[in-house]
């Protein structure tokens, strides 16, 4: 399996859609054991490099395996489960079944 990590700035904007949305996506697949590591931009040398010649234009930066695939935006779902070799059900947002609004039911995985 690959190893996907994400640099993002040192605040990065948290009500953005898109930041929240790969928050989700990250949330989903932990309990699974499939980690998404988060880190900040000077964590990586490939990184610092980048941004000294770009800015932070690049960020947020997707590295896998230790290789920059992705720069100035978080990854697409698709792209997710491409690289992370995970099937659409984990990815993709759940619609409520109803029933997990009712006590003692929750919503199928």
């Amino acid at each position: 399996m690959s190893s996907m990590c994400l640099y993002e700035a040192q605040d990065p904007d948290t009500t953005d859609p898109e930041y929240i949305r790969i928050t989700e996506i990250i949330d989903r697949l932990k309990p699974k054991g499939i980690l998404i590591e988060r880190a900040t931009c000077d964590a990586n040398p490939n990184i610092v490099r980048l941004m000294s010649r770009h800015g932070e234009k690049i960020l947020p930066a997707v590295v896998v395996n230790d290789f920059v695939m992705i720069t100035g935006r978080y990854p697409t779902d698709e792209e997710v489960k491409q690289i992370l070799h995970v099937s659409d059900h984990l990815i993709e947002r759940k619609t409520h079944c109803c029933s997990c609004c009712i006590p003692g039911y929750e919503c199928d995985e």
